[in-house]
Parts: C-alpha cells; structure tokens; sequence
C-alpha cells in the first residue's frame, strides 16, 4: 500500500504534528488495525449508500415527474425554467451529457437517441446520473417540488437536501478509497434541533454523524438493524485499536443508533 496514505492512520501517534517522531509504545500493528477498519468501514458503507441511493433515485424522479412532467411528451426538467436555482441545474445538465456519453453504447441511450433525439424522461436520467448530480439536481428544484418529494420519505426538505449531499459525500470516500478515520466531514450533517439537544455528544461533522445520516436514510428496517450489526461487530473486533473520539463515535454510540431503526 502507499506509504502515505498507511502514514495517514499514524497521524493521532505523533509526539508533535510537525514532525515524524512517533509515542514510545507506538505499534506498526496499531496502525494497520486502523487501516483495516477504514478499509471494512468503506467497503460497508458502500453496499449501504448503494440501497439509500436506488430508493432516493426512484422518489426524487417520481416527485418530481407528478408535479411537472405533467403534459406530453413530458420532458420539463429539461426546462430550466422549472427549477429555482437555473445555474445550478445548468450544471447539474452539462455534467449529466458527459457523463451519458460513459453509457453510450447502452441499448437506453441508442433507443432514446434514435427514437426521442437523446431526450430521456427522467426516470431514466437518474438511472445513469451520478449521485452527486442527483443531490445537486434536488437541490435545484424550487421548494414545491422539494416538498413533495421530502413529504414522500417523510423528512423536511432542508434535511433532505443536506442528507442527499452528505450521502454523496460519503459515497465519494468510499468509491475513492479516502481516509475516513480522523477525517472531518463537509456539510456538517443536519439533524433536528430536539435530536442535537438530546444528544450534545454527537459531532455533527463526524464520521459517526455521517453513519446516522445512511441509517436515517436507508428505505428499510432490515437494512437499518443490518447496518447497525455491522457497524458493531468492526469497532468490537478493533475496540483495543480504535479512538472512538477520532471517528466521533461517544461511548453509547449503540443506543443511539439502535434509536434511529425506526
């Protein structure tokens, strides 16, 4: 493996941040355990973020669809006057055919290109998007739209929003191999202010935060106690290795999450 990226998980074991000497004591073993749960963490998440994001697909195209895709031959997302922020969706549109051209020898676009002059319903859009596109295309939508599609997964708008990019965020971790342990997270995770004030403990730019945001958001119970197990069953196998500190985990981390199946 890289040497600098192994050097990563030895940062918290630095005598001084400004140079190389390590804690007495400190062990190779130490670090490659840190290593290893970063690496069975990612490979975690990722089968997770691949339920929530097949689900927030499915109900972001349909949300969207029933309230604007609504006379034929029912293409209005690609009218950027149906979306607030026209800049953001510009955007969201000129990565999107780049992106298509990945998939351009899949029979879908051959058929949409031939048949509708590339022009794809949307339901087919989020099926080739990347997921970062599909956080940044809700966020595009005026608030009518965000509100039916928020109100059909039973979240407010604001959060949903914030939740879609956090998921995004960690979903790019995972796929690029980054560090996750002792890594602040951009946004800040979004959660109700009874929740926070219940909770003080929770870091809301930790990896902990981020993890309650996937299991928030995953469409199912069996999902979410499956998480949850998993979750448990690495920091148990590591627990004489691991700073729960330094992934924003507190020490009732269980509670808490066994307090979100629902």
């Amino acid at each position: 493996m890289n040497y600098y990226r192994f050097t990563g998980y030895a940062l918290q074991f630095r005598k001084n941040p400004s140079n190389s000497d390590y804690m007495e004591g400190t062990k190779f073993e130490t670090v490659y355990h840190l290593y290893k749960v970063d690496e069975i963490l990612r490979d975690t998440f990722r089968r997770y973020i691949e339920k929530a994001e097949v689900y927030y697909r499915t109900q972001i195209a349909y949300g969207f669809s029933i309230t604007k895709c609504t006379k034929a031959p029912y293409d209005q997302h690609y009218d950027e006057n149906n979306f607030y922020n026209k800049r953001g969706y510009k955007e969201v549109m000129d990565s999107f055919s780049r992106e298509k051209n990945y998939y351009k020898d899949s029979l879908i676009v051959k058929h949409h290109k031939v048949k509708y002059s590339s022009k794809m319903p949307l339901w087919v859009i989020v099926e080739l998007m990347s997921f970062s596109n599909i956080s940044k295309l809700y966020s595009s939508m005026y608030y009518s739209e965000k509100e039916v599609i928020a109100k059909m997964v039973g979240i407010g708008r604001d959060t949903l929003e914030n939740h879609l990019h956090c998921l995004s965020v960690l979903r790019n971790k995972c796929a690029h191999a980054a560090r996750m342990y002792n890594t602040d997270f951009n946004p800040p995770a979004r959660f109700t202010t009874s929740f926070l004030k219940k909770h003080p403990e929770i870091k809301n730019n930790s990896l902990f935060a981020y993890t309650l945001v996937l299991l928030k958001r995953l469409p199912d119970e069996e999902s979410k106690r499956s998480l949850v197990e998993t979750v448990k069953a690495v920091i148990d196998e590591y627990r004489n290795d691991i700073d729960l500190g330094l992934i924003g985990f507190p020490e009732n981390y269980m509670e808490i999450m066994e307090n979100n199946l629902l």
